[in-house]
C-alpha cells in the first residue's frame, strides 16, 4: 500500500514538474515574442520619422509615430524579466546576459534613449526639420541598447 502510494505521488510530482517547465517555456516564448513585436513596432515609428525628414510622409504621420515611441521606450525594461533570455524567433539575434548582470546599464541606457526620444518628440511636434534631424541623429536607431545588450547569432 505505501509503495503504491509513493508510486502515485512521485508520478503526480512528476507530471506537476513537467507541466510547471512547459508552462515557463510557454512563457518565457510568449515574452520574446511580445518583446519583438514591441521592437517591430518601434522600428516602423521610427521608419516613418525618417520618412518625415526625407520627405516622403507628412508630418502628422511622424507626430503620431514619436508619440508612440515616447510612450513605448520606457516600457522596454518590463519585456526582459529574468530567464527570458534567447534568441529572436528567426534566431538572427539573442539578448546578452549583460540585460540582467549589468541591469543598471541596461535600464540607464533605455532611460537615456526614453530621453532621447522625448527630445525627438518635441521637435517632430515644431514641424522644425533642422529640429528633427539632430535630434534623429542624437536618437541613433536602436543602437545606443542594441549594441551593448543584443548579440548577432548567424
Amino acid at each position: 500500500m505505501k509503495a503504491a502510494r509513493f508510486l502515485i505521488l512521485g508520478a503526480a510530482f512528476v507530471i506537476g514538474a513537467t507541466t510547471s517547465i512547459a508552462a515557463v517555456a510557454q512563457d518565457k516564448e510568449k515574452v520574446i515574442a511580445d518583446r519583438q513585436d514591441l521592437m517591430k513596432k518601434q522600428v516602423r515609428d521610427w521608419i516613418a520619422i525618417r520618412n518625415y525628414l526625407a520627405g516622403n510622409a507628412d508630418q502628422p504621420v511622424a507626430v503620431a509615430a514619436a508619440d508612440a515611441l515616447t510612450k513605448s521606450l520606457p516600457t522596454v525594461s518590463n519585456y526582459f524579466p529574468p530567464g527570458t533570455a534567447g534568441p529572436t524567433p528567426d534566431g538572427k539575434w539573442g539578448t546578452k546576459p549583460e540585460v540582467w548582470t549589468e541591469h543598471d546599464k541596461f535600464l540607464a541606457a533605455v532611460k537615456k534613449v526614453s530621453e532621447q526620444v522625448a527630445a525627438l518628440d518635441t521637435a517632430v511636434k515644431s514641424g522644425d526639420k533642422a529640429k528633427v534631424e539632430v535630434a534623429f541623429k542624437d536618437l541613433d536607431g536602436c543602437n545606443a541598447c542594441h549594441n551593448a545588450f543584443r548579440a548577432k547569432l548567424q
